[in-house]
């Protein structure tokens, strides 16, 4: 659904313990007469998020609702880029940006994001080139620091795009981290191929206001759209306690510290308080 930028980001995250403010998107397909950004809903199909929030380099609306098995093409030459995006990842030639910020305070140590990066460029050799991609920046708010993007290929230093998350593309390159590509034309969406459910993980300082910004853009041309979905689960100032884990052990110990001296924690069995 086309919901306006504010409402969007407000109505979505600010919930658990989280503030939001300064709501913005500088660029995105209102130049090209059509929303890319909005809200979305899992249904009836198998798309592994609920709900969440999606960011396309095209129409937000043509990536789902009625099946489209044509190439999802559009935008054009005047819906210019983010220059953020360009300066971190230290990268040129993008172009149809769609970036959403805004300022960001929790009562946690800890921010993340899950999220799938999906695009209509898994095909032919197009993921053998330098592709469209996604980036999550983050920087204390009204600070002139530097942004740094969170997200990244696991394990790797590696921005997320086509170029980086692929199989092998037989006759012209090799795959690249290949274990976080889901699979072609799975068909819960009108995109060719997507990645595996990733994640944004980063440490931040409990009660300091972030600016963070959502940003995808295609690259070299503005053909052969991409997006990404946000889950909305994943807007939450929770706890990571590790993976799950079986034990004989008469005690264990689990840190579940957000490194906030006002914090008070309460554990629960079975939904009961103990």
């Amino acid at each position: 659904d086309s919901v306006p930028v504010g409402p969007l980001i407000e109505d979505n995250i600010a919930q658990n313990c989280i503030g939001i403010s300064n709501v913005a998107s500088s660029v995105n397909g209102n130049s090209n007469g059509f929303s890319s950004f909005g809200y979305f809903e899992k249904g009836n199909s198998n798309f592994p998020f609920e709900d969440g929030i999606v960011l396309s380099t095209g129409n937000a609306g043509s990536g789902g609702n009625i099946q489209n098995s044509d190439i999802l093409n559009e935008g054009n030459l005047s819906w210019g880029t983010d220059n953020d995006l360009e300066n971190v990842l230290g990268i040129s030639g993008t172009l149809n940006a769609t970036s959403i910020s805004f300022n960001y305070l929790s009562i946690s140590d800890q921010l993340r994001f899950d999220y799938i990066f999906a695009s209509e460029e898994y095909f032919s050799n197009f993921p053998c080139d330098d592709s469209d991609v996604f980036a999550i920046l983050i920087r204390r708010a009204n600070t002139t620091d530097p942004f740094t993007n969170i997200a990244l290929v696991p394990e790797t230093p590696l921005p997320i795009s086509v170029n980086t998350v692929h199989d092998e593309i037989f006759g012209f390159c090799g795959a690249s981290n290949d274990q976080f590509f889901d699979g072609y034309n799975l068909g819960d969406t009108n995109f060719n191929g997507r990645t595996t459910v990733l994640s944004a993980i980063t440490t931040i300082e409990p009660y300091v206001d972030y600016e963070i910004k959502f940003v995808i853009a295609d690259r070299n041309d503005q053909n052969y759209d991409s997006a990404v979905f946000i889950e909305l689960q994943s807007f939450s100032a929770s706890v990571d306690l590790g993976d799950d884990f079986s034990t004989c052990a008469s005690d264990v110990t689990l840190d579940a510290s957000i490194n906030n001296p006002s914090a008070s924690y309460s554990w629960f069995f079975n939904d009961t308080e103990i």
